[in-house]
């Protein structure tokens, strides 16, 4: 059902936002339908360019830059508007981020690889039947670098690749962990998220130069706030 937004003397026809329930139906997330339209763009400029990644890392420079929101809004598109079967992967040890769907005594991923649980043991399901959340876990400071660079973590994301058409890697900042590069080269492509006005073109280019060896499909700048007067923001496309 499409609503009508009145802005001054237009109305502006706009989708409602997108509400991932959990099984019992009850709201997990609900994106904003300007937050939805951009994924869309997004997911159709990658598909221009070939079929959308089946191992999709979401980056960033610095900590706090949105990764987390833009993976999980991503994800939700694609498994909202197509058939794929979609798992998100929350691969940041250092800081996980809460969540609903899982389980506060859900071991993840870091449970998986230690073998204290399999993978379907710490699969979290939404409302949805092609969308899944696999949590990151607990993993002891001095294990992390050992275990992003372990043979284990890379059969664990073949399996997942078996049972799914799309991963979606949610990856710490690459500022914040050298532990982060090796993560994100489990990729086969990788998107980099800019916070605007935050993040300086020094931290963008050392981020971009770290992640030059996995193919990059784009940039995403997260929280844009355009200051440009309304009589010639009329002017320029939004999409």
């Amino acid at each position: 059902m499409k609503l009508l937004r009145q802005r001054k003397n237009k109305v502006v026809e706009t989708m409602p936002d997108l509400i991932l329930p959990m099984g019992d139906g009850t709201p997990v997330y609900q994106f904003p339908d300007t937050t939805i339209d951009n994924m869309r763009a997004l997911i159709n400029r990658m598909n221009r360019s070939g079929e959308f990644p089946r191992r999709l890392a979401i980056v960033s420079a610095l900590r706090q830059e949105g990764v987390t929101y833009i993976s999980r809004a991503l994800a939700t598109t694609l498994a909202h508007d197509t058939t794929q079967k979609v798992c998100i992967v929350d691969m940041n040890w250092w800081w996980p981020s809460p969540t609903e769907m899982v389980a506060v005594d859900n071991p993840g991923l870091a449970g998986v690889i230690s073998g204290e649980a399999t993978l379907a043991e710490v699969t979290a399901p939404s409302g949805w039947s092609n969308l899944v959340m696999v949590p990151a876990g607990n993993i002891p400071r001095q294990l992390r670098p050992v275990m992003a660079r372990s043979s284990a973590l890379k059969e664990v994301l073949d399996e997942l690749s078996n049972q799914y058409d799309h991963l979606i890697l949610d990856i710490p900042a690459i500022q914040s962990t050298s532990d982060a590069i090796p993560l994100a080269s489990l990729a086969d492509t990788c998107c980099v998220v800019i916070q605007q006005g935050v993040t300086t073109m020094e931290d963008i280019g050392l981020a971009l130069d770290e992640v030059a060896h996995i193919k990059i499909l784009g940039v995403i700048l997260n929280r844009v706030q355009l200051n440009t007067p309304e009589k010639i923001l009329k002017y320029i496309p939004m999409k």
